[in-house]
């Protein structure tokens, strides 16, 4: 296939890489990232629309978690949910890339996800080398009694001359033109800035990077270009002899079968039984909770991993053998679910009694998504579709990342412990409010301290706490510095809106800084702005 655009495909290669520089260098992120997907996803696709290459409709569909997830990275500042944002966004790209002229991506089974992978990743090194040596062919032209074509002379001694003549000419123009406007002058300063030698350093490693982005643009150009519409799916490996047979699947899914009822028995007996149960053996209620909500989170998922491999790898022959395999899988399913209800129970106990924390408030949302995940297992293997799981699984990241977002995570941990702390004052034992954590979280917290501290049904002592954490928070913000408009944020502009305002309330707590420590001063006592817990705990 002859490509006329080639040329246009590393132009704007370089294009994006460059704008990956101006970008990010020494800015914060923010719609930035957003931009540059934009540009690196225009720099492929736009050749390939000119080229009137033919796109399938089921490519395009991850264009829409692709921009929504990259442009939530300029509306989120909690660093668990943009980590997820960041890797949706590259997962949803590199499969987009790997698919994008056959569209197979929703058939693909586990072993066609890798094996695409695999390619794709030896294309990110040697794509860029095969660009230059195969798109600039032309079979269509050539031929054994085909006269080779002259070759146009594109002497360069013309753009020299007239580079020559141009210089001195636009020497003595803006020379009078920085006379003219001293704001003019100050630009031009400043861009003859970047050639000195001081920065020399800097201005070399950053052209590597630069020009390492542009390479592995070009490769994902080139297997985009002619390489995804090798992309097919394979038939399912099941049909295959795997050397695992029927007996050794079942004896495997039987002797797991068997360790989790005995554990399902146990959660009903002590956790789903009552306090009760659990004190008998020792435990008060939240220690018992306290322990392995993320040890049964694991379980869930390596069972649910193990009995997908199982179903893959293992032939049935006969309708007895497929529903004795179906039988275990499904009774496994169902005892998982019990595991993920125990530990949501146990992280519900958790909470009530401690507050709620980044990684306690992302595995509570993400246990029922992975209650659906078991459901889509369950729905899966009794229609004899087991090889669609990982398209089930990219619709549970996809869901999952979606209802993170639409949360907000250190929003919403910041109501629920201002609400746990007004229902424990003033004279509960346990702790009220965490006003160390709350410094700690993003500035997507600050709009729910702010309402709250504003809010005149919020107890006096709870107040001046409050008042204490947007303290904090706006002495922060007093020694940031401005960013340009490629960072633009929208949760850092709005909590910093939000703290000016506040800002002569807030004078009420003053912050000092001792020994290298932020403190605040609320009613006479001296309280450091951050506690010794970390954000994840």
């Amino acid at each position: 296939m002859r490509h006329p655009y080639k040329t246009l495909y590393w132009i704007l290669a370089i294009v994006a890489a460059v704008s990956f520089d101006r970008l990010f260098w020494e800015n914060p992120i923010g719609i930035n990232f957003f931009l540059f997907v934009l540009l690196a996803l225009l720099g492929g696709l736009i050749p390939l629309w000119l080229e009137k290459v033919k796109v399938p409709w089921t490519s395009y569909l991850l264009l829409a978690p692709l921009a929504f997830f990259a442009l939530m990275a300029a509306f989120r500042a909690e660093p668990l949910t943009n980590l997820m944002n960041g890797l949706i966004t590259v997962g949803s790209a590199v499969l987009f890339t790997v698919s994008l002229r056959s569209g197979a991506w929703p058939q693909f089974n586990l072993r066609d996800h890798l094996a695409h992978l695999f390619r794709f990743f030896l294309n990110c090194f040697a794509g860029g080398i095969r660009f230059f040596s195969e798109l600039h062919k032309d079979p269509a032209e050539e031929g054994p009694d085909t006269p080779a074509p002259e070759k146009k002379q594109k002497p360069l001694a013309p753009y020299l001359r007239g580079l020559l003549i141009a210089l001195p000419v636009l020497f003595v123009l803006a020379s009078l033109l920085a006379s003219a406007d001293p704001v003019f002058g100050n630009r031009l300063a400043g861009l003859f800035n970047w050639f000195e030698f001081d920065n020399l350093g800097e201005y070399l490693f950053r052209l590597i990077y630069i020009l390492i982005i542009a390479y592995l643009l070009l490769g994902a150009y080139f297997f985009s270009l002619v390489e995804s519409a090798k992309s097919e799916p394979k038939n399912n490996p099941n049909e295959q002899n795997s050397g695992l047979g029927l007996i050794e699947s079942s004896v495997v899914l039987g002797a797991v079968n068997l360790l989790f009822l005995v554990f399902v028995v146990l959660q009903f007996t002590y956790l789903f039984g009552g306090t009760e149960n659990i004190s008998v053996e020792g435990f008060t209620y939240a220690e018992y909770a306290r322990r392995g909500f993320f040890e049964l989170l694991a379980v869930a998922l390596i069972s649910l991993g193990l009995y997908y491999l199982l179903s893959m790898v293992t032939p049935r022959a006969g309708k007895r053998q497929r529903w004795l395999f179906s039988a275990l899988g499904l009774l496994l399913v169902a005892q998982v679910g019990v595991i993920l209800a125990s530990a949501l129970t146990r992280l519900g106990l958790y909470e009530s009694a401690y507050g709620f924390t980044r990684l306690r408030t992302m595995t509570h949302f993400a246990i029922p998504w992975l209650a659906l995940l078991l459901a889509a297992a369950a729905g899966l293997e009794l229609t004899r579709k087991m090889a669609r799981m990982p398209l089930a699984v990219i619709l549970f990241l996809f869901g999952f990342g979606l209802t993170v977002n639409i949360l907000n995570v250190d929003a919403f941990i910041t109501r629920q412990n201002i609400t746990r702390a007004e229902a424990l004052q003033p004279n509960d034992d346990m702790p009220a409010l965490d006003t160390g954590y709350l410094v700690s979280l993003s500035s997507d917290a600050v709009p729910p301290l702010a309402a709250a501290f504003i809010d005149p049904d919020t107890p006096d002592e709870l107040r001046d706490s409050l008042g204490g954490v947007l303290a904090c928070r706006l002495a922060d913000l007093s020694e940031q510095e401005p960013t340009p408009w490629t960072a633009w944020h929208a949760s850092r502009a709005r909590a910093a809106s939000l703290l000016k305002n506040q800002a002569d309330t807030l004078s009420a707590y003053p912050v000092s800084l001792e020994e290298g420590w932020r403190t605040v001063e609320i009613n006479g006592e001296t309280i450091p702005c951050i506690g010794d817990r970390l954000p994840f705990d």
